[in-house]
Protein backbone atom coordinates (compact mmCIF):
# COMPACT_ATOMS: atom_id res chain seq x y z
CA UNK A 1 0.00 0.00 0.00
CA UNK A 2 1.35 3.59 -1.24
CA UNK A 3 0.60 6.71 0.99
CA UNK A 4 0.95 9.54 -1.21
CA UNK A 5 -1.48 12.00 1.01
CA UNK A 6 0.14 14.80 1.39
CA UNK A 7 1.82 14.82 -1.41
CA UNK A 8 1.42 17.24 -4.08
CA UNK A 9 0.89 16.56 -7.99
CA UNK A 10 2.33 14.66 -10.15
CA UNK A 11 3.92 12.71 -7.06
CA UNK A 12 1.08 10.28 -6.45
CA UNK A 13 0.93 8.59 -10.25
CA UNK A 14 4.80 8.88 -10.31
CA UNK A 15 4.71 6.73 -7.02
CA UNK A 16 2.08 4.34 -8.40
CA UNK A 17 3.73 4.47 -12.09
CA UNK A 18 7.03 2.65 -10.36
CA UNK A 19 4.87 0.52 -8.19
CA UNK A 20 3.22 -0.38 -10.95
CA UNK A 21 6.39 -0.57 -13.69
CA UNK A 22 7.49 -3.46 -10.67
CA UNK A 23 4.49 -5.71 -10.93
CA UNK A 24 3.61 -7.92 -13.94
CA UNK A 25 0.52 -9.43 -12.45
CA UNK A 26 -1.71 -8.21 -9.10
CA UNK A 27 -3.22 -5.42 -7.60
CA UNK A 28 -1.53 -2.52 -6.47
CA UNK A 29 -2.97 -0.01 -4.03
CA UNK A 30 -2.31 3.84 -3.22
CA UNK A 31 -4.01 6.33 -0.67
CA UNK A 32 -3.94 10.26 -1.68
CA UNK A 33 -5.76 12.88 0.17
CA UNK A 34 -7.54 14.71 -1.92
CA UNK A 35 -10.27 14.00 -4.90
CA UNK A 36 -8.10 15.61 -7.62
CA UNK A 37 -5.21 13.13 -6.78
CA UNK A 38 -6.97 10.16 -6.63
CA UNK A 39 -9.08 11.19 -10.46
CA UNK A 40 -5.45 11.36 -11.90
CA UNK A 41 -3.94 8.03 -10.46
CA UNK A 42 -7.40 6.43 -11.47
CA UNK A 43 -6.65 7.65 -15.08
CA UNK A 44 -3.42 7.44 -15.69
CA UNK A 45 -3.86 3.60 -14.62
CA UNK A 46 -7.01 2.72 -16.73
CA UNK A 47 -4.32 4.57 -19.65
CA UNK A 48 -1.85 2.02 -19.18
CA UNK A 49 -4.59 -1.09 -18.72
CA UNK A 50 -4.72 -1.60 -15.35
CA UNK A 51 -8.48 -2.49 -13.56
CA UNK A 52 -8.65 0.34 -11.32
CA UNK A 53 -11.71 0.89 -8.54
CA UNK A 54 -11.61 4.20 -6.75
CA UNK A 55 -12.90 3.95 -2.66
CA UNK A 56 -13.62 7.09 -0.88
CA UNK A 57 -12.56 6.92 3.25
CA UNK A 58 -14.10 7.88 6.20
CA UNK A 59 -11.01 10.84 6.77
CA UNK A 60 -11.64 12.43 2.75
CA UNK A 61 -8.66 10.13 1.78
CA UNK A 62 -9.25 8.29 -1.01
CA UNK A 63 -8.08 4.15 -1.62
CA UNK A 64 -7.48 3.51 -5.54
CA UNK A 65 -6.88 0.08 -6.11
CA UNK A 66 -5.18 -0.86 -9.84
CA UNK A 67 -4.74 -4.51 -11.04
CA UNK A 68 -2.56 -4.93 -13.59
CA UNK A 69 -2.26 -8.46 -15.73
CA UNK A 70 -5.41 -10.83 -15.39
CA UNK A 71 -6.22 -10.25 -19.32
CA UNK A 72 -7.22 -6.38 -18.61
CA UNK A 73 -7.22 -4.33 -22.12
CA UNK A 74 -7.30 -0.83 -22.65
CA UNK A 75 -9.06 0.11 -26.07
CA UNK A 76 -6.87 2.58 -27.58
CA UNK A 77 -8.74 5.74 -28.90
CA UNK A 78 -7.33 6.41 -32.80
CA UNK A 79 -4.74 9.49 -32.91
CA UNK A 80 -6.22 12.37 -35.22
CA UNK A 81 -3.07 13.84 -35.38
CA UNK A 82 0.06 14.48 -33.39
CA UNK A 83 0.02 18.07 -32.66
CA UNK A 84 -1.58 18.95 -28.96
CA UNK A 85 -2.97 22.12 -28.13
CA UNK A 86 -1.70 23.64 -24.94
CA UNK A 87 -3.93 26.00 -23.37
CA UNK A 88 -2.34 28.27 -20.61
CA UNK A 89 -5.23 30.84 -20.09
CA UNK A 90 -8.37 31.69 -21.14
CA UNK A 91 -7.14 34.60 -22.74
CA UNK A 92 -5.17 34.73 -26.41
CA UNK A 93 -2.87 37.68 -25.32
CA UNK A 94 -2.25 39.90 -22.41
CA UNK A 95 -2.99 43.41 -23.71
CA UNK A 96 -7.02 43.35 -23.31
CA UNK A 97 -8.36 41.04 -21.34
CA UNK A 98 -12.15 40.61 -22.70
CA UNK A 99 -10.73 40.69 -26.50
CA UNK A 100 -8.33 37.99 -25.20
CA UNK A 101 -11.48 36.09 -24.04
CA UNK A 102 -13.38 36.50 -27.21
CA UNK A 103 -10.10 35.56 -29.31
CA UNK A 104 -9.86 32.03 -27.31
CA UNK A 105 -13.45 31.19 -27.59
CA UNK A 106 -13.53 32.00 -31.30
CA UNK A 107 -10.04 30.32 -31.81
CA UNK A 108 -11.94 27.25 -30.09
CA UNK A 109 -15.01 27.23 -31.40
CA UNK A 110 -13.10 27.32 -35.37
CA UNK A 111 -10.42 24.08 -33.93
CA UNK A 112 -13.22 21.75 -34.62
CA UNK A 113 -13.26 23.08 -38.59
CA UNK A 114 -8.97 22.46 -39.25
CA UNK A 115 -8.06 19.69 -41.77
CA UNK A 116 -6.36 18.24 -39.18
CA UNK A 117 -7.78 17.95 -36.04
CA UNK A 118 -5.64 17.95 -32.96
CA UNK A 119 -4.76 14.41 -31.20
CA UNK A 120 -5.22 16.80 -27.62
CA UNK A 121 -6.32 19.81 -25.88
CA UNK A 122 -4.67 20.06 -22.69
CA UNK A 123 -5.97 23.12 -20.42
CA UNK A 124 -3.86 24.30 -17.45
CA UNK A 125 -3.97 27.58 -15.06
CA UNK A 126 -7.24 29.41 -15.14
CA UNK A 127 -7.67 28.36 -18.29
CA UNK A 128 -9.10 24.94 -16.90
CA UNK A 129 -12.25 27.59 -16.34
CA UNK A 130 -13.12 27.48 -19.82
CA UNK A 131 -13.96 23.52 -19.50
CA UNK A 132 -15.65 24.09 -15.94
CA UNK A 133 -17.15 27.76 -15.57
CA UNK A 134 -17.91 28.34 -19.19
CA UNK A 135 -20.85 26.72 -20.37
CA UNK A 136 -20.61 28.08 -24.00
CA UNK A 137 -16.93 26.98 -24.39
CA UNK A 138 -17.10 23.85 -22.55
CA UNK A 139 -19.89 23.08 -25.19
CA UNK A 140 -17.74 23.60 -28.13
CA UNK A 141 -14.79 21.86 -26.51
CA UNK A 142 -17.70 19.10 -26.04
CA UNK A 143 -17.66 18.94 -29.94
CA UNK A 144 -13.58 18.40 -30.46
CA UNK A 145 -14.17 15.45 -27.84
CA UNK A 146 -16.80 13.88 -29.57
CA UNK A 147 -14.83 13.90 -32.94
CA UNK A 148 -12.09 12.13 -31.52
CA UNK A 149 -9.78 14.53 -29.72
CA UNK A 150 -8.74 13.91 -26.25
CA UNK A 151 -9.54 16.81 -23.93
CA UNK A 152 -7.70 16.86 -20.73
CA UNK A 153 -7.72 19.02 -17.58
CA UNK A 154 -5.05 20.10 -15.01
CA UNK A 155 -5.96 18.34 -11.58
CA UNK A 156 -3.70 20.41 -9.56
CA UNK A 157 -5.16 23.83 -10.99
CA UNK A 158 -9.32 22.34 -11.22
CA UNK A 159 -8.13 21.67 -7.10
CA UNK A 160 -6.84 25.16 -6.94
CA UNK A 161 -9.19 26.72 -7.97
CA UNK A 162 -12.00 24.66 -5.89
CA UNK A 163 -13.67 23.57 -9.05
CA UNK A 164 -12.68 19.60 -9.88
CA UNK A 165 -16.64 18.65 -9.05
CA UNK A 166 -17.07 21.22 -12.08
CA UNK A 167 -15.38 19.90 -15.19
CA UNK A 168 -18.16 19.89 -17.97
CA UNK A 169 -15.99 17.99 -20.77
CA UNK A 170 -12.73 16.03 -20.68
CA UNK A 171 -11.10 14.60 -17.63
CA UNK A 172 -8.43 15.40 -15.30
CA UNK A 173 -5.13 14.75 -15.82
CA UNK A 174 -1.72 14.81 -13.98
CA UNK A 175 1.58 16.91 -14.41
CA UNK A 176 3.66 13.56 -15.56
CA UNK A 177 0.74 12.91 -18.53
CA UNK A 178 0.79 16.55 -19.39
CA UNK A 179 4.92 16.23 -20.00
CA UNK A 180 4.27 13.07 -21.25
CA UNK A 181 1.75 14.40 -24.14
CA UNK A 182 3.93 17.74 -24.86
CA UNK A 183 7.32 15.47 -25.27
CA UNK A 184 5.96 12.70 -27.41
CA UNK A 185 3.77 15.17 -29.29
CA UNK A 186 4.56 16.12 -33.18
CA UNK A 187 3.78 19.78 -32.81
CA UNK A 188 3.17 21.39 -29.50
CA UNK A 189 0.52 24.63 -30.00
CA UNK A 190 0.89 26.76 -27.30
CA UNK A 191 -2.10 29.25 -26.24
Amino acid sequence: MIDARGLACPQPVLLMKAELEKTAEGVVSITVDNKGSSINVKNFCEANGCTVTVTELADGCFRIDAAKGYDCDVTEKKAVSDTVVFVTGECIGSEEPELGKMLMKGFLANLKNVENLPKTVIFVNNSVRLVTLNLEVAETVKELEDKGVEILACGACLNYFNLVDELKVGSVTDGHTVANKLFNAGKVVRL
